[in-house]
């Protein structure tokens, strides 16, 4: 494949630092490997690529090889920057040895260390503070703030300091604002007590891991890497101290070359830098600025809406957007009524692109449970959801699948042994009462023979008392029973499982079938179904607006463009410019994802975003 202009000035830019700024769709990764090629035609070079995913590093390295061959690729060191500074710990005393923590590990072992400081320091276990509350539980700024008190734990506390601590090096430039909790020597002996107990339990929990790494490259106990350039994909989704690590290479003498979107900076949450980011680069660096400035994926009129909604922006680098796409494209305005009226009109659109790679977009996984539902039950209609689980593979489900299957006798094999688990049962009282079942179901057991646990013998009386009711198509009888499961087994089902009994009722009167059992049974087949599917690109996709950078389909529909929904408001978060010019760039994201097709749906009042970039007078001819 042949380089643009834009795209071979890059490549050549060989001895400098770099920022390429490229569009959706631009080419950026074909220009990034021709421009690694274009490095290791020089025998002197080492060249490391960063990313921030396993996948896209497997990508790349695949990409190499198909371009770079023999001794010139070893020349070549693809890998995640989790992965680089894991490998970088192995090579210094201090931090050899250690086992790598994630997930509830790391947070097992947090509390250890967190609990043994406050009975070593007998620090109490519980802090009240005061607070002042400026804006409403959905992020509105409140006319006149309110005092308010509150309390955290112990743990909450020093969670927090850790959590504070693992997003920046410069750790003398944090404010904590429960510093006063720590008596003792302030937050500082706190952190260097947890730090001292990783290092002799031999421990590296990975945030912790990267910060302190960075910190320790900064004052100069650990070498930098021996590599004479640095290439960092995605770079408005570098973080300070993915950054202050890279810098810290740069001033070492390597050549930093960094490619990204600061239009396309979605992960604020995750401290994404990501326009800012740009920034610190040109401030720290003598930096050649380029522009991937054609979209080589959105036909012309689909980036031009996208444009008119992101050039709302103001904290943004202004770029030229022109497509390079053979087709026009098209953009469809989809207003609906309620959101009934918006699950048909899409249904109606997957329907209607059959043949074509296709997507329905939304801000959140309850949309797109939402629309799994009506498409499998209502229209029978396949998809294939992705970057999160299937309305149907929901935990929550399963857990209330098992109760209801195994009292309404519906393969209680299959659901029985899995709750028993749940209602932590022992294994050998487990292992007794399944090979004594038999085919009968659990209200037919014997149970006088075992020492059960006290939700193990509640739950057989319930299977004695209420079996008879699979039968049952009485709405009322089927909500009785729903309800009494919940409150009866309340002390071990979670909160979040409890709440998920509406959503539960839903799905069970959305099921075809008149009896319980039989709606049982299509909830049943249609989650066995997603375990058995092989995924194909010809099932329509549903995702996430997040779930959807980096990905492209022929047709694209965003769903709940509403004026509630986009921009998004989580429940205390508070309601700023920096937070809604993210939702402008998720909107764009999800935009910039379609090549030909572009469907822009909503019921209710349509968001200003949309509004905005289609003129007002649109949407009164709707």
């Amino acid at each position: 494949m042949s380089l643009s202009a834009e795209q071979a000035a890059v490549t050549e830019s060989l001895n400098n630092h770099n920022l390429v700024l490229a569009l959706p769709g631009a080419g950026k990764t074909h220009t990034m490997i021709s421009f690694i090629s274009n490095l290791v035609q020089n025998q002197n070079n080492k060249v490391i690529a960063l990313t921030f995913t396993n996948a896209a590093a497997e990508e790349m390295r695949a990409r190499v090889g198909k371009l770079v061959h023999g001794q010139k690729r070893k020349q070549i060191f693809v890998s995640t920057f989790h992965a680089l500074i894991w490998q970088q710990t192995k090579k210094h005393p201090k931090f050899n040895g250690r086992m790598l923590l994630t997930g509830s590990s790391h947070q097992r072992v947090i509390a250890f260390i967190i609990e043994n400081y406050r009975n070593k320091f007998n620090i109490a276990e519980q802090h009240k503070f005061e607070s002042e509350i400026t804006h409403s539980e959905d992020g509105s700024e409140l006319e006149k703030s309110k005092k308010e008190s509150v309390t955290y734990s112990f743990l909450n506390v020093c969670q927090k300091l850790i959590k504070l601590y693992s997003e920046t090096p410069f750790h003398e430039d944090v404010e904590f604002e429960f510093s006063e909790v720590f008596e003792i020597g302030g937050v500082n002996h706190f952190y260097n007590y947890y730090l001292q107990k990783l290092d002799e339990l031999k421990y590296w929990p990975l945030d912790t891991m990267c910060v302190e790494v960075t910190r320790a490259l900064i004052v100069g106990d650990i070498e930098p890497i021996n590599c004479t350039q640095i290439i960092v994909d995605e770079f408005q989704d570098t973080d300070l101290v993915q950054y202050s690590w890279v810098k810290s290479h740069g001033l070492a003498g390597a050549k930093i070359t960094v490619v990204g979107d600061d239009d396309q900076s979605i992960f604020s949450f995750r401290g994404a830098l990501g326009v800012h980011g740009m920034r610190m680069f040109k401030n720290d660096f003598n930096v050649i600025t380029h522009t991937l400035s054609m979209c080589f994926r959105c036909g012309s009129e689909i980036l031009s809406s996208a444009g008119e909604v992101i050039k709302r922006n103001s904290d943004r680098i202004n770029k030229v957007m022109n497509s390079g796409s053979q087709i026009e494209g098209e953009v469809f305005l989809l207003k609906s009524s309620d959101q009934e009226q918006e699950l048909e009109q899409i249904t109606n659109v997957i329907m209607n692109n059959a043949g074509q790679s296709i997507a329905v977009l939304a801000r959140t996984n309850q949309e797109l449970n939402d629309l799994e539902k009506h498409l499998n039950s209502e229209a029978n209609i396949e998809v294939n959801r992705i970057n999160s689980k299937s309305i149907w593979e929901n935990d929550h489900l399963k857990i209330l699948m098992h109760f209801f299957c195994t009292i309404t006798q519906l393969n209680p094999h299959n659901h029985l042994i899995p709750l028993l688990v749940f209602l932590q049962e022992s294994q050998s009282n487990i292992v007794q009462i399944k090979a004594s079942l038999g085919g009968a179901g659990f209200g037919h057991c014997n149970i006088n023979e075992w020492d059960l646990n006290a939700n193990t013998i509640l739950l057989n009386q319930v299977c004695q008392q209420q079996w008879h009711l699979a039968d049952c198509s009485d709405k009322e009888k089927v909500m009785a029973l729903i309800q009494f499961v919940i409150t009866s087994f309340s002390d071990i089902l979670t909160e979040r499982t409890q709440k998920f009994q509406d959503v539960f009722e839903e799905i069970l009167w959305s099921m075809p079938g008149a009896t319980l059992l039989e709606k049982l049974k299509c909830i049943e087949d249609f989650s066995n179904q997603i375990k058995r599917r092989d995924k194909t690109d010809e099932l329509p996709v549903l995702t996430t607006l997040h779930g959807s950078k980096g990905l492209e389909w022929d047709v694209v529909c965003l769903m709940g463009v509403s004026a509630d929904n986009i921009p998004h408001t989580m429940p205390g978060v508070t309601i700023t410019p920096a937070l809604t010019e993210e939702e402008r760039r998720l909107l764009y994201v999800g935009m910039t994802r379609a090549k030909s097709k572009l469907y822009l749906s909503w019921f209710g009042e349509q968001s200003r975003f949309i509004e905005q970039a289609f003129g007002i007078e649109v949407f009164e001819n709707l």
